[in-house]
């Protein structure tokens, strides 16, 4: 809908007008009229119509002079010369300043609706027009930023096709050549979600009045992005002041008060500030200490703005005593492994609580030594719980993978607590399942060890840690064998597959399958199929 200004100096004829046409059946939403040339001057600089329907003769300013200012300000304005007076000179006046339309008072309704419908006809190709021209603008322009963040993320990464445009880069970071940057500042920023380039740098833009460049971090883990921007002289000095305008234009628009969030284990905003490059080619190194600034915060659980040599310092105090974190770590770990073996998961989760107090008190040991730690404590707890030997547990795969896989301690925590659980169910079950447990473990123990030809009901006694007269009443209640007849009928079925597949002597496979005598083996095979061993081989490769 389009908005109408009429000015007319006689009441009836004003009012008149007003209701002259049905205006919003053409398109006219909104229609205002003003008293003379003056009044209709100011009004249409305050309210931009897009027509104006005036009369000519009028005290303190004709409305052919008050049109003339008006296009001059408003030259997309549509102006309609409406007159008593049939006079050429005012007229060609009309003509003269681009009038839309000239109308002769007493105006029929036919013709002011023929009238009309055509300016409103025209104010909508040019509104179209508009529309079209800043849509094209904006792909350009969109097309031209898109162009700008791919060549700042190639040269964050240190790719040589980001310092063919960096000259491009600088053109637009100082709008065009208006300033002189002493130095770019790079900031590090984690949003709660992924926000997206534009958004970011539309906020960032309107906290700091500067252009902005956010392309994701190279390094930056989940939802870490670069912002770039350029720092005026004295500027680089004033980083934590310009900090701050920016917290507030990201973070502050999500109604959070940037001074009440501090720590947050859940995430947040987070700015790490304090990187600039006095050259665009120095960014990638600002770039590589950025992230790991940020990735440091979000694995502290930080929020809010992080000073760019946080980071530094926290390693630096972690190397200074580095065994502190090493001693108390083993005397937890004991307290875990014991609690855990003795059925207390309650108690192995509160010690494991206390281990990432102790691991908070060292934030610059960094997520890896953290993990290698934990890693190693997983590992032990699963040599109680693995259903293999003791001395070689069945490793769950990817333990310090998956503790990797964690950006912060919050969600490293969850993640061993987790662990702890699974551990302590197969605990319980192994508790309660004992006898299957050890009947479980001789199988395949048979399985691995069948050639060797000591493996006796004595020798899987004493691998499973209980008597050999407990282990024959176990392993026949769970299997129905003794475990000299698993072992006698294992070795046989080997034999047979090596004798069926194989080209060896019989001699070679006896020894083999953990029975070296070959008479005594061709006994017992002749007895488990019918035929020597010889004979089952020619038989069965014929």
């Amino acid at each position: 809908m389009f908005t109408m200004l009429i000015v007319e100096d006689e009441r009836w004829e004003r009012e008149g007008l007003v209701e002259f046409l049905d205006w919003p059946a053409l398109g006219v939403g909104t229609v205002e009229t003003a008293f003379d040339g003056i009044d209709g001057l100011e009004k249409a600089l305050l309210l931009q119509p897009d027509i104006i329907v005036t009369d000519i003769q009028m005290p303190g300013m004709n409305g052919l002079d008050m049109a003339k200012q008006i296009r001059d300000k408003l030259p997309q304005v549509h102006i309609v010369i409406l007159t008593g007076y049939d006079d050429f000179e005012y007229a060609r006046e009309a003509i003269r300043f681009h009038a839309a339309e000239y109308l002769l008072k007493p105006v029929e309704e036919q013709e002011m609706l023929a009238v009309m419908t055509r300016v409103v006809a025209r104010c909508q190709e040019e509104r179209l027009l508009r529309l079209e021209e800043a849509h094209k603008l904006d792909l350009l322009e969109a097309g031209h930023l898109a162009f700008l963040r791919h060549a700042l993320g190639d040269l964050l990464s240190g790719r040589t096709e980001g310092l063919g445009v960096a000259a491009e880069l600088e053109l637009y970071l100082t709008r065009y050549g208006e300033q002189t940057p002493e130095a770019y500042a790079l900031v590090a920023v984690r949003t709660p979600a992924d926000i997206g380039n534009e958004r970011l740098e539309r906020r960032a833009e309107e906290a700091l009045g500067l252009p902005v460049l956010a392309v994701a971090l190279p390094e930056g883990g989940n939802a870490g992005f670069a912002l770039l921007y350029a720092l005026d002289a004295g500027e680089e000095k004033r980083q934590q002041e310009l900090a701050h305008l920016l917290w507030s234009g990201l973070a502050g628009e999500e109604g959070t008060d940037p001074q009440a969030l501090g720590n947050s284990a859940d995430g947040g905003w987070i700015l790490v500030c304090g990187y600039s490059a006095q050259l665009l080619e120095q960014l990638p190194e600002a770039c590589v200490q950025a992230a790991r600034s940020l990735r440091h915060a979000v694995w502290n659980g930080l929020s809010g703005i992080v000073a760019a040599e946080e980071e530094e310092a926290a390693r630096m105090r972690f190397a200074l005593d580095p065994e502190g974190l090493s001693r108390g770590f083993k005397e937890l770990e004991k307290r875990i492994r014991s609690a855990l073996g003795n059925g207390r998961l309650q108690e192995a989760g509160a010690v494991t609580e206390e281990v990432f107090d102790l691991i908070a008190a060292y934030p610059g040991a960094g997520r890896p030594y953290v993990g290698g730690l934990l890693s190693g404590l997983i590992d032990h707890l699963q040599a109680l719980a693995a259903p293999g030997h003791p001395g070689q547990p069945d490793k769950a795969p990817g333990s310090l993978e998956e503790l990797l896989a964690c950006e912060s301690r919050e969600q490293m925590k969850k993640q061993m607590l987790s662990r702890l659980q699974d551990i302590a169910s197969r605990l319980q079950e192994k508790r309660e399942h004992k006898d299957e447990y050890v009947a479980h473990r001789v199988i395949r123990l048979v399985e691995e060890r069948y050639g060797n030809p000591e493996l006796s009901l004595a020798y899987l006694a004493a691998e499973v840690f209980v008597s050999p007269n407990h282990l024959g009443m176990l392993f026949k209640k769970n299997t129905g064998r003794t475990p000299i007849e698993y072992i006698q009928d294992y070795r046989l079925s080997r034999a047979e597959d090596l004798l069926r597949t194989t080209k060896l002597r019989v001699s070679v496979i006896a020894e083999k399958v953990g029975i070296p005598n070959t008479s005594y083996f061709g006994t017992l095979f002749k007895q488990a199929y019918g035929m020597s061993p010889g004979e089952y081989q020619i038989v069965s490769q014929r």
